[in-house]
């Protein structure tokens, strides 16, 4: 009897634990499945990414303004070598010595043993990427990592700053047409996907790789035309320079019968290349303004952003002098002028109607003058008497 009631026991033990072996296997492998699947994928599998090449920039005539090349970016798997027992100060100093860096700000990145992925520096040119890879060699660094990047490259430096814009870090566009079109630009990121150990290494038996490929980004032609836009701004500068003026200027060239943009320039102007370096003169006045490094930050992102900012779409004025091509266009047109008329500026001239003559900008006039030269002189009594010719019917 005894014997029968430990058997009965045992019997309702057994079932009871296999109930429970099954429930737990049963919320493991139906309930739990895609969590714990997920988890183990995360666990083993590594991605990289590989970014996509940016596209490119042309002028109207094909000429380069901007591009992307190979750069790499340095990073650090604190985690890596403290698994290694690796010399981190040993890393810190290489490091530091190699790419001009503080020795304590690359030691305090070897010490976060809790990260695969410290960024160290971004951009490297070749030659400084060439001596981290023989340090990383020669040392047998494991946590020393190397990932190809791009770089934005502007090859005509200021030229049309305003108009392409510039990116970040990231290879995002911050302004022009590489912000307005980055979509467009970017492209699509690609990886490769690969399995590994915990410590990062990959499996003896059992890895594997999957590639991504990246798709590169579109390249955009703008009609803006290079040399058109070199001798906008060259003359923008020396009417700046001629005629003082303090807060900066624009203009625009435009294909008259298209409305094609050729040339956009706004002054000051900023190398793309260096696109948050302000000028000497700039700099040189906010030091001698700011009281304090807050208030020195400041004033230097205000004067960025007046930097960047592009005059020619953004700044709203008077038509002014720049009505009178629309007067000489109607003049033109019906066959009242040429470029053999002649106009003659004596400083002002009468019109009925108003109580004060219309004074011209230079006050002692600009004497005898054809039309070429009365439009490059911006002549307003020349424009005035045109504007008589045409009369206020037509």
């Amino acid at each position: 009897m005894m014997l029968r009631r430990t058997l009965f026991l045992l019997s309702v033990c057994g079932v009871a634990a296999f109930a429970v072996l099954a429930a737990r296997l049963w919320q493991l492998q139906i309930v739990r499945h895609d969590e714990l699947e997920a988890g183990a994928i995360a666990q083993q599998v590594r991605e990289t990414t590989v970014g996509a090449p940016r596209g490119a920039i042309y002028d109207a005539k094909g000429s380069v303004l901007a591009m992307s090349a190979g750069v790499d970016t340095v990073y650090l798997s604190p985690a890596e070598i403290e698994l290694h027992g690796e010399d981190a100060a040993a890393i810190a100093r290489g490091l530091a010595d190699i790419l001009g860096l503080d020795y304590d700000y690359v030691y305090e990145k070897t010490q976060n043993t809790g990260s695969w992925y410290e960024v160290v520096a971004r951009k490297l040119e070749e030659d400084e990427a060439r001596l981290v890879r023989e340090f990383k060699e020669a040392g047998g660094y494991n946590g020393i990592k190397i990932e190809a990047d791009t770089k934005r490259y502007y090859p005509n430096g200021s030229l049309a700053c305003h108009v392409i814009g510039f990116t970040g870090l990231d290879n995002t566009g911050l302004g022009g047409i590489e912000a307005r079109y980055d979509s467009f630009l970017s492209g699509r990121d690609g990886y490769i996907m690969r399995t590994t150990t915990a410590a990062g290494t990959d499996m003896l038996y059992t890895s594997w790789e999957d590639y991504f490929d990246a798709a590169p980004g579109c390249d955009i032609q703008l009609t803006i035309d290079a040399s058109i836009q070199y001798y906008v701004e060259k003359h923008l500068k020396q009417a700046v320079e001629d005629y003082d003026i303090r807060n900066g200027a624009a203009a625009i060239c435009m294909e008259v019968d298209t409305g094609a943009i050729l040339a956009m320039a706004s002054l000051g102007d900023f190398d793309l290349n260096d696109y948050q370096a302000i000028s000497p003169e700039a700099l040189a006045e906010i030091d001698a303004e700011a009281r304090t490094e807050e208030e020195r930050a400041g004033l230097i992102a205000a004067e960025q952003q007046l930097m960047w900012r592009n005059k020619a779409i953004s700044d709203t004025y008077e038509p002014g002098s720049t009505f009178k091509i629309i007067t000489l266009a109607m003049a033109l047109e019906e066959g009242l002028v040429d470029e053999n008329s002649q106009f003659f500026c004596g400083g002002s001239v009468s019109v009925p109607g108003r109580n004060t003559p219309v004074k011209c900008w230079k006050s002692g006039g600009h004497g005898s003058q054809n039309l070429t030269q009365a439009v490059q002189h911006s002549c307003n009594v020349a424009f005035v008497n045109i504007g008589r010719l045409i009369g206020e019917e037509r």
